[in-house]
């Protein structure tokens, strides 16, 4: 029973830290939208220059990357909405685990989502080789690299554990810190009047 009321009182918003969840937020956004904003603009600023040299048409490519692009950020909605509790609950709160271990189960699953299994494809339609023109299609078979990233989530997962029982000493003392100064400015306040 004081393991549910120890989960239920790390689950009040008291405890939180607001200034921890935007925090969070902003990571995330960084890491997981505006990064990827940040790549296809300097890719789709390169591409005209390497059709003119090798004579492809870039904007069917320059498309095909934007409609990656845009899959990455849509998937990474989820990773947006998790990070907010993971850095509004602090590292020790029972609260945090299940967010924390949501968080790097749904990071694997958006890591092979994301790089559609580990083999990208890019198809450039015409290409002009020895005189002729053809298709010419360009795999990049990073599905090992995929494999250990979605290994390190798993990882993560069981980090959530770890962290909590490495830091819920310092959280308990920091809790009862606040409570103290809370409890002393409550009195000061009764006298005062």
């Amino acid at each position: 029973m004081k393991l549910i009321d120890d989960i239920l009182f790390d689950m009040s918003p008291k405890n939180g830290s607001l200034a921890g969840a935007a925090l969070s937020f902003i990571c995330v956004l960084m890491v997981f939208v505006i990064t990827p904003y940040i790549l296809f603009a300097f890719i789709s600023g390169s591409l005209p220059g390497i059709g003119i040299e090798f004579g492809v048409d870039t904007s069917e490519v320059s498309a095909g990357i934007w409609s990656w692009i845009m899959d990455m950020m849509k998937y990474a909605i989820p990773l947006l909405l998790l990070s907010i509790p993971v850095g509004f609950y602090h590292a020790g709160s029972y609260a945090r685990v299940p967010f924390k271990m949501l968080f790097a189960l749904y990071l694997g699953s958006w890591l092979w989502v994301a790089s559609h299994g580990g083999v990208f494809t890019m198809t450039f339609p015409s290409v002009e080789i020895f005189g002729g023109s053809s298709a010419l299609t360009i795999g990049i078979d990073v599905r090992y690299v995929v494999y250990v990233m979605i290994m390190i989530c798993f990882v993560m997962m069981f980090l959530a554990l770890s962290e909590l029982g490495g830091n819920r000493k310092d959280y308990l003392e920091a809790l009862e810190k606040k409570k103290d100064s809370m409890s002393k400015r409550k009195a000061r306040r009764l006298s005062s009047r």
